[in-house]
């Protein structure tokens, strides 16, 4: 089979992840509960690695500082199979960096230094890089016309999670082929309430979240992650909404689970698999992606993901 090729556009970190016996609440200090743990993040590498992990030939964009964490950061990505001559160093600055919090249900708070992050340029992007891509992928943990201008250069269809959650122009969201938010990012997208807490199985209002989904500004897909309820796939043109629930996993720790889901969704795209098809795959992936610790703690590969994933069904939401 030939390897499909994704070019990922996106930011770089270093993580420390704490154990907790429970997420602080404001104001509050928590002890950790273990030693605190480094391991390699950034949405933009966690996807990056995801997508070599699922088979990809993978391409990378983005900034580390001229720090020994920078290079450790490359190099991680660079044993993983992802190319990265499209990562810069950048003078003077630190490398990004990410401080997560995990409780024992596997539940996470993340803090996030940009670091040299905020500091990718259009001009860093190579057009070459893109156009020979099969899908672009990109989050929003770099600046903003870096983004725009990753998504204007793009020939491939361009697969976005629009995370962390800021409000973006109808312009930008116009040339979007795949919009992968999750319930609070849509939210904000479409102008409505966020929804008051996460649900430990399918969420309720699947209708709802389709209906917001509808409202966003151009024609594009769009696949909600719910978390440890699946995913949602609302299809361009109107076409039918399908839920597809997550398989019962035992979790660890589920920081990067979005991560691997877009990362082995830009992947299945690339590779000519349906909406629908890349959603249950990439259900079924982020599911073992979260029993084990770090971002990037279990990558699953194809055979692996695909296996889980026939077990999964989608329903019809009406």
């Amino acid at each position: 089979m030939t390897r499909a090729r994704v070019a990922v556009v996106g930011s770089l970190n270093a993580d420390l992840t704490l154990l907790v016996g429970r997420l602080p609440g404001p104001g509050e200090t928590v002890l950790s509960s273990a030693p605190g743990t480094i391991g390699f993040g950034g949405k933009g590498g966690n996807q990056a690695a995801a997508a070599a992990a699922f088979g990809a030939e993978v391409t990378m964009i983005g900034r580390i500082g001229d720090d020994d964490v920078g290079q450790r950061i490359r190099g991680d990505l660079a044993e993983r199979g992802v190319d990265v001559s499209g990562v810069r160093i950048t003078p003077g600055a630190r490398s990004g960096g990410a401080t997560i919090a995990v409780n024992p249900a596997g539940e996470n708070l993340i803090l996030v230094d940009p670091g040299a992050n905020g500091q990718l340029s259009p001009a860093d992007i190579d057009p070459d890089v893109l156009n020979r891509a099969a899908a672009v992928l990109l989050q929003l943990e770099i600046p903003a016309q870096t983004v725009s201008a990753a998504v204007s250069m793009a020939t491939a269809p361009v697969v976005l999670n629009p995370a962390p959650a800021v409000p973006l122009s109808a312009g930008l969201l116009a040339r979007v082929n795949v919009l992968v938010p999750n319930q609070a990012e849509l939210a904000l997208l479409a102008g409505a309430a966020p929804p008051a807490g996460r649900s430990a199985g399918p969420p309720a209002g699947l209708a709802a979240t389709a209906a917001l989904a509808r409202k966003l500004p151009g024609d594009l897909d769009v696949v909600v992650t719910l978390g440890a309820g699946g995913a949602l796939v609302v299809p361009r043109g109107g076409g039918p909404v399908t839920h597809i629930g997550a398989p019962r996993v035992a979790a660890v720790d589920a920081t990067g689970a979005g991560d691997c889901f877009c990362g082995t969704l830009a992947v299945s795209l690339a590779s000519g698999a349906s909406l629908a098809e890349a959603a249950r795959i990439s259900v079924a992936a982020a599911a073992l992606s979260v029993t084990a610790a770090g971002a990037r703690g279990l990558l699953p590969g194809r055979d692996q993901a695909e296996s889980l994933a026939a077990s999964l069904t989608a329903r019809p939401v009406s």
